[in-house]
């Protein structure tokens, strides 16, 4: 029986489909090369008028549990950070993945604060002026009882800033058509606070003097190919 010339084109696309896959797909890192990625070296703990405190003097709560973290990410880090000019805290949290797939991505805040019993009540697009460019960002609020915390982010994809879950699929599939790996990394800032507007500024000016305060060679790691400008 012969098939329609449709069932038959679309058969030779998928086939070409995934011989192009085939050829294209990149070597996975190395142990080695990912052990060149050291998060505790490349964010500093002071910097501008911002300094790292103890675990003991602020309580962090990340809406992912720990052996979750663990199967996805390569390399977490969270702290935070005392402003000595205005007092206020911002808490950071990055994670990296070293290798994005189906089975282990980068997860979004909109879906891991929920799963930990936050109500995320907004979520929009936003974008930040750095010295480096305008970075993209997502802003969130999410609660929780008392706890109203804003929240900045973005996640990296290999050498770009992806927008939405869609842009994280597009970012990976770009990364392999051109021969390499996506990795993936999430930055997060957080504050407490109930005057979103003005956690955002905080986050902002905190964002800003990080990204200065890096090696240059080190910036690209944060955001991707905006960084290589």
């Amino acid at each position: 029986m012969k098939l329609p010339l449709r069932n038959l084109i679309l058969l030779f696309v998928m086939l070409a489909a995934a011989g192009m896959a085939i050829a294209l797909k990149p070597a996975l890192p190395t142990s080695e090369q990912l052990q060149t990625i050291d998060l505790k070296r490349i964010i500093p703990q002071t910097f501008s008028t911002w300094s790292t405190l103890s675990r003991s003097e602020v309580t962090l709560i990340n809406p992912q549990q720990q052996e979750l973290l663990d199967s996805i990410y390569s390399q977490t880090l969270d702290r935070s950070y005392l402003d000595s000019k205005s007092g206020q805290v911002v808490m950071l949290s990055i994670a990296y993945g070293g290798i994005q797939s189906k089975q282990s991505q980068v997860h979004r805040p909109e879906v891991c604060y929920p799963a930990q019993g936050f109500q995320v009540s907004q979520s929009d697009k936003s974008q930040i002026d750095t010295a480096i460019g305008v970075v993209p960002v997502r802003r969130l609020l999410a609660v929780q009882a008392r706890r109203s915390e804003p929240i900045t982010y973005w996640i990296r994809v290999g050498d770009s800033l992806a927008e939405g879950w869609i842009g994280q699929k597009i970012a990976v599939v770009k990364q392999g058509i051109s021969g390499k790996f996506a990795d993936g990394l999430l930055f997060r800032t957080s504050t407490i606070g109930a005057d979103s507007n003005l956690s955002y500024e905080v986050q902002d000016r905190f964002i800003r003097d990080l990204l200065l305060a890096l090696k240059p060679e080190d910036v690209p790691f944060l955001v991707g190919g905006l960084g290589k400008r």
